[in-house]
């Protein structure tokens, strides 16, 4: 059963997740707003993210075993190759390859505006990491 699917899930969304992006919303320019559509079993929520001096589309996938599973964060817009990038423009975030206990994502503590967040993050050590060839902040490994 899916986040969708179960009460539990819609319980989640209802009390945690959609108050979280309200919340994220609330003031901010409308081009940078995080907007949430479904498809399929997951939702997809989509925004701009400008860290530095570029903009980004990004795009959070919430697939159905989230909150359990983390959120998986892509950038839309074309990226150089780095090594902290992962196929189709995946951010690595989470330790991907991980255990869940030896992940970053913790479903009791993170809403899926941390991985907003979490993003926003990454593409500013991107960009550093672009001008400079060294990635500033070796935790996020």
């Amino acid at each position: 059963m899916g986040l969708l699917d179960s009460e539990q899930g819609k319980r989640r969304l209802l009390t945690v997740e959609i108050p979280a992006i309200e919340a994220y919303n609330e003031g901010r320019d409308p081009h940078y707003r995080i907007t949430v559509h479904r498809k399929d079993s997951m939702l997809i929520l989509s925004y701009r993210l400008k860290p530095c001096h570029n903009i980004y589309q990004c795009e959070t996938r919430l697939l159905s075993s989230y909150p359990l599973v983390p959120p998986e964060t892509r950038i839309l817009t074309p990226l150089k190759h780095c090594p902290h990038l992962l196929d189709g423009q995946t951010l690595c975030l989470w330790r991907q390859g991980s255990t869940r206990a030896s992940s970053r994502w913790d479903p009791a503590r993170f809403t899926c505006v941390f991985a907003v967040l979490a993003a926003w993050r990454w593409l500013a050590c991107y960009e550093v990491w672009y001008e400079t060839g060294e990635w500033p902040l070796p935790e996020a490994k």
